[in-house]
């Protein structure tokens, strides 16, 4: 009813064009692939920047405000339905592998020390976890959630990454922070 609401439509209409709620859930995960998707998309002659990797922080952050209703219920909408759940697994996995790809361009541009594949991939799913679970964090630690207090997740980020970061690209961004 509520997305309904949101459409202008009411819930017959809407539940002409999907079965069920589930169906209604998986073609919004669809959409934040599909946005996630031309994010993350990057040549592959790409030469990656300081300025330009966390951007891509912030243009996540607005994704997750953006879909912030989808990311406060993701556990109980995937144990509720099956095929989101898979659908949610091979989304983590392509990304995982993506990222593997992004991070050896980051070594490779000089910005972040390469590191083993056990510590890339422990890497990888903090973020994950930061990424995924901080609407989550600012629910039950009672804040309000707004785009800026989502976009700290970005700040958690480059906590999480500060060590591996180059002295160069340390630099870097704490001018950006300063800025």
């Amino acid at each position: 009813a509520e997305i309904a609401a949101a459409m202008g439509i009411s819930p017959g209409n809407l539940y002409y064009h999907f079965r069920d709620k589930e169906e209604i859930i998986r073609e919004i995960f669809r959409r934040i692939v599909a946005d996630f998707d031309v994010l993350y998309s990057v040549p592959k002659d790409f030469t990656p920047t300081v300025t330009g990797f966390f951007a891509i922080f912030t243009s996540t952050c607005d994704l997750y405000y953006t879909y912030r209703f989808f990311y406060l219920e993701l556990a109980t909408l995937l144990g509720r339905d099956g095929e989101l759940k898979k659908k949610y697994l091979a989304n983590l996995r392509a990304r995982f592998r993506q990222q593997k790809v992004f991070y050896a361009m980051l070594a490779d541009a000089g910005i972040i020390r390469a590191s083993s594949e056990k510590e890339l991939v422990a890497n990888l799913t903090n973020g994950w976890i930061v990424s995924d679970f901080w609407l989550t964090w600012l629910y039950i630690s009672d804040a309000k959630i707004t785009p800026e207090r989502i976009g700290e997740s970005a700040l958690q980020i480059y906590f999480l990454l500060k060590p591996h970061l180059t002295a160069k690209a340390l630099a870097e961004v704490e001018s950006l922070l300063d800025g």
